[in-house]
């Protein structure tokens, strides 16, 4: 009776998730297959799989809509604004998890209050203060925006799960006359290093999909990122659907590969997080 009540609640509980998982990729699916379809098919066909595919809209958006240079652009923009933004992560997360200093708790709170605010809410202020410094249509200015916005998350991830890092083995490196930077670095990084790949996933999709402060700070368009000259294709030329799909379809791509390359790693630490919590 039990096991044909277990096999009855797994058959249930994967139609459930069969349901979540078709609702899911369904966005994606159409717009994938929109991209393929010309405008005249799309008028008279738009939710089957298109008749003649065509990758036109493609070559009208790479292509014609510039948007090759845009990809570059964040191609070379992100890693440079992730390295920054590692570096504050895993070091402001390993002061505030494992080293005592005065202030640690308040400091700490201030950095997790910098997370309520939204971008538009500090748009404005962000804006006079990079004009200020002459860091407008720069890429610079905007790694450092990048950095002060989105840092607070990754410190906050990493400090709790460096909090959970027995003193054990810092003592012992301590006894061994290890320095607090090799220790951070020997010890503390690779150990966690599920994390890292975390925050550098959520780092990478904060920073490819962020578009507020791209549009305030590089003005020049030579200088913009994927996700500001999409918004810019849509707003100049007025793109049809299928247009509109190859390019959200393109804007996609690296978060969607990033995903899927380490969805496996992404896994195993939430999963190591949430044990040693």
């Amino acid at each position: 009776m039990s096991n044909k009540y277990e096999k009855t609640v797994k058959a249930v509980m994967y139609v459930v998730l069969g349901m979540f998982a078709l609702m899911a990729l369904y966005p994606l699916f159409f717009v994938l297959v929109t991209s393929l379809k010309s405008p005249a098919e799309y008028v008279n066909n738009k939710l089957l799989m298109p008749q003649t595919p065509t990758f036109r809209n493609f070559y009208h958006v790479w292509v014609k809509g510039n948007m090759l240079r845009y990809f570059l652009n964040s191609c070379l923009l992100i890693p440079t604004g992730l390295v920054v933004y590692l570096f504050v992560c895993i070091t402001a997360g390993f002061a505030f998890g494992r080293l005592r200093f005065p202030y640690r708790f308040p400091l700490f709170l201030s950095v997790l209050f910098l997370m309520i605010f939204p971008q538009m809410l500090l748009s404005i202020q962000i804006f006079q203060i990079c004009r200020k410094l002459h860091l407008v249509n720069t890429y610079l200015g905007l790694i450092l925006v990048w950095v002060a916005y989105f840092g607070p998350f990754g410190t906050y991830i990493m400090t709790t799960y460096y909090a959970t890092v027995p003193m054990e083995i810092l003592e012992s490196a301590r006894l061994d006359g290890t320095g607090v930077y090799r220790m951070l670095y020997y010890i503390m990084v690779p150990i966690a290093k599920p994390m890292i790949i975390i925050i550098v996933v959520i780092g990478t999709q904060s920073m490819w999909n962020e578009l507020p402060f791209s549009l305030l700070l590089l003005q020049t368009e030579h200088l913009r990122t994927i996700t500001q000259g999409l918004g810019m294709l849509k707003g100049q030329y007025g793109l049809d659907d299928t247009t509109l799909s190859a390019s959200i379809l393109s804007a996609s791509l690296v978060p969607l590969l990033l995903f899927i390359f380490f969805q496996r790693q992404i896994t195993m630490g939430s999963y190591s997080g949430a044990v040693k919590g």
